[in-house]
C-alpha cells in the first residue's frame, strides 16, 4: 500500500496537461454511462511517509461494533425484486492475491469478445483500452492487457471517478458500525446551525443532490473541480460553495459532494496516514488488496472523488464485493441492504444512486464509472463482473457492451 508523494508543482502541471470528459454523465442507454469527471490528479502533502508493499500491514484501533438498522432496501423499479444477489458458488474460494481461474462458459461468443478487444487494443495512439477482465461465477475467466508492456496484472491503474464508489462503500462501513447515518444532517463545520446548508444529509451528498453550487468544468477551464483540487483543502472549498437548490430537489453531478464525504470519513477515522490505515484495515485488506494509491490533499483529506489507483484484478475484487451483496468469504463488510440502497435510483435521477450508475435497459446491471473509459460493470443476472480500463471512453464502451450482449445471448 502506498500514498503518492509528488510535490505541489506537479499537481498544478497535471491539472494543466490532463484533459478529458468533465461534464456530468448522461445515463446509460444500451451502453455503460459516459464518464463524468475531469482527469485531475491532485498530489498530497509529503508529510507522511508512503506505505509500500514491503511495509507491514498498518494497525488501527478497531471500530466499535454496533448493530444498526441498515438503509431500507427499495424494490427494483422495473422487476420489483429486492436484493437477488448470486452467492459465491460452492467450492469456489474468494480471491486473495490470486484469482481462481475458470473455464469459458458454453454458448458465450468468445470470438466476438476477442474481436472487439483486439480492435480496442489496436486503436493506436494514446486512445486505447489498457485492460479487460471478466469474472464469472467468482472465477477469472478472461484477462487481457494492451500489448504496450506497461499495462500488466501488477500495474496500479487509475479509476478516476470509480473512487466515488469506494467512498460510498466506506460510508457504508461507517453506517454498519453505527458511526454515521445517511439520513441525518452531515456534520460540516462550514454549515453552522441556522445555515441553509446545515440540512444537507449524507444521503443528499451520496446521491448528488446536495443543492450546492459546483462546476465540473471543461478543458481548458476546469472550473470548480480544478480550483478545488489546487486549493489544498478540497473539502473546505466545496463546503463553502453556496446553496443554489434546496437539498434533495435536483440532481447535479459534483465531485465536491464526494470530497465533503471523504472529510466526513476522516473526521471519524483520522486524517493522513490514519485514514489510509482505516481504508486498508476495514476494506482493502479484507479483499486481499495490499497495493493501492490513494492521493491526499495538503489537509490530509483523501480526494475521494477521483484519486484512487488499484490493479485491474483488485478493481474486479471491488466489483465482486458488490455482486455478493457486500459479503466477502462469510464476513459482511457492507451493511445488509447497502448494495440495494446503492442501486436504487435517486428520485432526482433514475440513472444514478449512491456512487453507482444504473442501466435503465438492464435493471440488474450497475456500474462504477471513471473518466476516459474506466468501468466496473456488475451484472446480477449473469453472475458477472467486467472491468474495462482505458485512456478513452469511446474506445472502451463498446467492449463492455459486447460482453454483456454475449452473455445475454447465451441464456
Amino acid at each position: 500500500m502506498k500514498k503518492h508523494t509528488a510535490d505541489w508543482m506537479r499537481a498544478a502541471l497535471a491539472l494543466i496537461l490532463l484533459c478529458g470528459v468533465i461534464s456530468a454523465c448522461a445515463g446509460p442507454t444500451a451502453s455503460p454511462p459516459p464518464t463524468p469527471e475531469p482527469a485531475v490528479q491532485a498530489q498530497p502533502t509529503p508529510t507522511n511517509p508512503p506505505l509500500t508493499a514491503a511495509s507491514p500491514p498498518p494497525t488501527v484501533t478497531p471500530s466499535p461494533t454496533v448493530t444498526v438498522q441498515a438503509p431500507t432496501p427499495t424494490p427494483d423499479p422495473v422487476t420489483g425484486l429486492t436484493g437477488k444477489y448470486p452467492p459465491q458458488p460452492e467450492g469456489v474460494p474468494f480471491p486473495d492475491e490470486d484469482w481462481p481461474a475458470g473455464e469459458w462458459p458454453d454458448g458465450v461468443d468468445r470470438a466476438a469478445i476477442d474481436a472487439v478487444v483486439d480492435t480496442a487494443f489496436g486503436s493506436g495512439g494514446p486512445n486505447r483500452v489498457t485492460a479487460v477482465l471478466i469474472v464469472h461465477g467468482g472465477k477469472l475467466i478472461y484477462e487481457r492487457y494492451s500489448p504496450n508492456g506497461a499495462d500488466t496484472p501488477t500495474a496500479l491503474m487509475p479509476g478516476y471517478s470509480m473512487a466515488k464508489s469506494i467512498t460510498s462503500a466506506l460510508i457504508g462501513i461507517m453506517v454498519r458500525d453505527g458511526r454515521l447515518s445517511v439520513i441525518d444532517p452531515a456534520t460540516v463545520p462550514e454549515w453552522p446551525a441556522g445555515d441553509p446548508r446545515a440540512g444537507i444529509t449524507i444521503d443528499n451528498l451520496l446521491r448528488m443532490e446536495s443543492g450546492l453550487e459546483f462546476s465540473q468544468g471543461r478543458p481548458p477551464d476546469f472550473g470548480d473541480q480544478g480550483a478545488m483540487v489546487l486549493s489544498g483543502d478540497a473539502a473546505r472549498y466545496a463546503a463553502e460553495k453556496p446553496l443554489v437548490n434546496p437539498p434533495g430537489s435536483e440532481f447535479h453531478y459534483s465531485s465536491g459532494n464526494t470530497v465533503i464525504l471523504a472529510r466526513i470519513l476522516a473526521d471519524q477515522a483520522g486524517y493522513g496516514e490514519d485514514f489510509l490505515n482505516f481504508v486498508h484495515a476495514e476494506l482493502f485488506d479484507k479483499l486481499g488488496i495490499q497495493r493501492f494509491d490513494l492521493q491526499l490533499d495538503r489537509s490530509g483529506t483523501w480526494l475521494g472523488s477521483h484519486a484512487a489507483s488499484l490493479t485491474a484484478r483488485d478493481w474486479a475484487k471491488f466489483g465482486l464485493l458488490y455482486l455478493r451483496d457486500g459479503v466477502w468469504d462469510g464476513e459482511r463488510i457492507l451493511p445488509e441492504g447497502w448494495v440495494d440502497y446503492s442501486r436504487t435510483p435517486a428520485s432526482t435521477n433514475p440513472e444514478y444512486d449512491a456512487g453507482w450508475w444504473l442501466d435503465l435497459l438492464r435493471p440488474q446491471v450497475f456500474y462504477a464509472v471513471g473518466a476516459f473509459g474506466q468501468a466496473i460493470t456488475v451484472d446480477l443476472e449473469h453472475d458477472l463482473v467486467i472491468v474495462t480500463l482505458a485512456t478513452d471512453s469511446q474506445t472502451s464502451l463498446p467492449v463492455s457492451e459486447v460482453i454483456l450482449n454475449a452473455f445475454a445471448a447465451a441464456d
